[in-house]
């Protein structure tokens, strides 16, 4: 199973004035201990790399009761910071402590594609298999869901599961994940839906880390129509989809039209080979090289007229080649 970090339990410090440390951290105690019951874990620290730390806002140090700003350090370095208003209220630092631990559970970009990347990768090894089995996705151990590869269907296990492509991946990331192939057994009686928004969603994320190895042949890559989950993506899509209705294009002339950055075009092109929107690549159609400038079909017009007028020169003088 690929595990990409464990999060919890979160470390919170608290970096205030004297006076108002010890009392900001007693009523954190209490706070903390009725969340843990709801399945968030924190612990008190007063490490200077605690994942949170709680500090003044601004110069409202002489206020009867200042706000206060929580400093997130995420997994990869980064700093967000989340103001916490009416902090002397339970309620208000409750819910700003849910807000946090959605940010330090949220990965990076690159981890994200990473997990894209990875996932597709192992997707496509097993549809390649002369007689594709049926798929155990499974999320924390746990079986989360059968997958149909010849139909890139699938059936979600479990009522409680979410099926929505976002939470998926978000669960793939902080729980871990594998795809095996499945024993007969394992038949979840949930309805069958499709997995295409799912694939999609990991082919564009996976676009930074570049393409799958099937789009990096020469051959021309041919839409069989207009993808409908491209429908609210990036700007570039709907040139990026006329280039590949129309004329021989594949990534190489693609990238090089610049319609889009380079990150985003491979992540279109992913996104459409997993979800079999272009037509079999059977006898690749190597794509044509770029047309010659006038003034090289002008010479070349040239150097053919010129040669065919010393052929009948020399044919009328009886002359042969040399």
């Amino acid at each position: 199973m690929m595990k990409m970090h464990d999060a919890e339990p979160f470390s919170i410090a608290v970096a205030l004035p004297t006076y108002l440390k010890s009392l900001v951290e007693r009523m954190l105690q209490g706070v903390l201990h009725e969340q843990q019951a709801q399945g968030l874990h924190w612990h008190l620290c007063d490490t200077a790399n605690a994942d949170v730390t709680v500090r003044m806002l601004g110069n409202d140090s002489q206020g009867v009761s200042p706000n206060l700003l929580a400093e997130v350090r995420r997994s990869d370095g980064s700093v967000d910071v989340v103001t916490i208003e009416g902090p002397w209220r339970t309620g208000a630092m409750a819910a700003a402590l849910v807000r946090i631990a959605d940010l330090l559970r949220a990965q990076p970009t690159q981890d994200k594609s990473g997990l894209a990347l990875q996932w597709l990768q192992r997707w496509c090894e097993l549809r390649a298999q002369p007689n594709p089995p049926p798929v155990e996705l499974r999320i924390g151990g746990r079986l989360a869901a059968l997958l149909d590869t010849r139909h890139a269907s699938m059936q979600v296990a479990g009522r409680g599961t979410a099926a929505a492509p976002e939470q998926f991946i978000a669960a793939m990331m902080h729980d871990g994940w594998s795809l095996q192939p499945a024993p007969v057994a394992a038949v979840p009686t949930t309805p069958t839906i499709s997995l295409k928004p799912l694939l999609w969603q990991l082919g564009l994320q996976s676009g930074t880390l570049g393409a799958l190895p099937a789009l990096r042949s020469p051959g021309a890559l041919r839409l069989k129509g207009w993808p409908y989950l491209a429908a609210g993506g990036h700007k570039s899509f709907g040139e990026l989809i006329k280039h590949l209705r129309g004329g021989n294009n594949n990534r190489a002339t693609l990238q090089t039209l610049a319609l889009a950055p380079r990150t985003v075009v491979d992540g279109f092109l992913n996104a459409c080979l997993v979800c079999e929107f272009f037509h079999e690549r059977g006898a690749a159609v190597t794509v044509a090289a770029p047309a010659p400038t006038t003034t090289q079909t002008a010479y070349m017009t040239r150097s053919g007229d010129e040669q065919a007028i010393i052929s009948a020169i020399r044919r009328t003088l009886g002359m042969s080649r040399p």
